[in-house]
């Protein structure tokens, strides 16, 4: 039995695939983002000085790159669900 947007194959699983490494992607760029924010604001509240903590511009630039990736995995995953599997 095949599910929608897979053929007799299994070929339908490669889209599927890339969705889900868009998605392994965003977790780690934002969780490098999150880290990156948590470390600033302990360097803050405890007065330490962390060298390798990224300025405002590249912090902005790992969270657009990140919210990029979320957007590709999502837009996988409604061309999976929809059967268009290109």
């Amino acid at each position: 039995m095949t599910r929608p947007g897979q053929d007799d194959t299994g070929h339908g699983n490669s889209a599927k695939q890339r969705g889900n490494i868009y998605l392994a992607v965003f977790i780690v760029l934002f969780g490098l983002f999150i880290l990156n924010v948590l470390l600033g604001k302990a360097g803050i509240q405890f007065g330490w000085d962390l060298p390798f903590l990224l300025g405002d511009v590249p912090e902005f630039l790992l969270l657009l790159v990140s919210a990029v990736f979320l957007m590709l995995a999502a837009l996988r995953r409604e061309r999976t669900q929809s059967g268009d599997d290109s």
